[in-house]
């Protein structure tokens, strides 16, 4: 089936398609959950004149739109450049088809050559590396460019179709060493007075948890650093925004760890299908001694796999603990593609000179 490959420009054409893109996304066989008409508009609404928005959409013999990949402008030496859109706060930045056909994703990926005609550069983080490899390299092999492609942290998962059961993925990939400082930390928790967790699903669940969740956040160390997505500056209303839309529609829910009634930790997943996406947690700092954090995740896991999900997704982060509790690993990367003109050469080479020096 032939497709078409076309970039609109500005906000005007991107809201007029804005119930198309949600059409795309709730017929989508495995959508980017980051890329639903929910998350781009709410993220539009929110940057305001902060950004001008440049969509890639693809659209199949009948008309119909069968692919969307949002960008931003961005400057660039002598010109500007491009940004995926949604690229300073979601987790995953694939474009957004109807179904994972060679074809389409061939079109989706040769038409950034289109895209090069008017930027210096383009930057694409977070692709999984099949992508890149089956899709994006050989599109590059069909137009001019310049481009860096460089591997990032992977993104770790739990295979819970794997799993024979909870108590076997304890064994198998926890370990007992870890399962039993788990339960240890656990037990001292639970004479603290009862453990409980409560999982919020609704919009009006959120209503009754949201002051406690974000206070919660505020003292967290990802509070203090400016890490948490709640209270930090230019992401605190986006959410505020986003999570109830996302709840009304099954696709986020928050579950709270409470000692004694009060929550002391509470976890953001992102719900796709049958993926369990664990997308932001945080906890009160004085019960960091009682693994809050890792209590919590290990309860999502058994809940997770229970509901019939097939993936526990950790999502974004090399952290220490992600790689211990993970039984799996997709490897993401990044790429720099610049325009052959003297202004892209110049964007590259910056972009070289930037990446060896934080690989330093």
């Amino acid at each position: 089936m032939p497709f078409t490959a076309q970039v609109l420009h500005g906000f005007n054409p991107l809201e007029a398609l804005e119930d198309e893109w949600r059409g795309l996304f709730n017929q989508a066989e495995s959508p980017n959950p980051f890329f639903s008409a929910e998350w781009v508009f709410t993220w539009l609404n929110h940057r305001g004149g902060q950004v001008f928005p440049v969509t890639l959409i693809v659209r199949d013999a009948d008309n119909r739109l069968v692919a969307t990949w949002p960008f931003f402008e961005y400057p660039a030496i002598g010109g500007r450049g491009l940004w995926v859109g949604l690229s300073d706060i979601a987790d995953c930045l694939e474009p957004l088809v109807i179904r994972p056909d060679e074809s389409l994703l061939g079109t989706v990926f040769e038409a950034l050559g289109q895209l090069l005609g008017d930027y210096r550069f383009i930057w694409i983080p977070l692709l999984n590396e099949r992508l890149v490899r089956r899709h994006l390299e050989p599109a590059l092999q069909r137009f001019p460019n310049l481009t860096g492609i460089h591997h990032r942290t992977p993104n770790y998962f739990v295979d819970l179709a794997a799993q024979a059961g909870f108590d076997a993925y304890l064994t198998d990939v926890v370990g007992s060493k870890t399962h039993r400082d788990c339960r240890r930390r656990l037990r001292l928790l639970e004479q603290l007075g009862p453990v409980e967790h409560v999982t919020y699903r609704t919009p009006d669940d959120l209503l009754q948890f949201d002051v406690e969740m974000r206070s919660i956040e505020k003292v967290s160390w990802k509070g203090r650093e400016q890490l948490g997505h709640l209270t930090k500056a230019g992401s605190g209303d986006f959410f505020n925004e986003l999570l109830p839309k996302l709840m009304a529609l099954g696709q986020a829910e928050i579950t709270a760890l409470r000692v004694n009634q009060m929550a002391i930790a509470f976890e953001i997943a992102i719900r796709q299908g049958s993926s369990y996406g664990f997308f932001h947690i945080a906890y009160l700092p004085d019960y960091q001694k009682y693994a809050p954090g890792r209590q919590l995740m290990l309860y999502n896991i058994e809940r997770a796999m229970s509901e019939g999900c097939t993936e526990f997704d950790f999502m974004q982060g090399g952290h220490e603990y992600k790689q211990k509790f993970c039984s799996g690993n997709r490897e993401l990367m990044d790429a720099f593609i610049c325009q052959r003109s003297p202004a892209g050469r110049l964007n590259h080479w910056l972009s070289r000179i930037f990446t060896r020096r934080r690989a330093n």
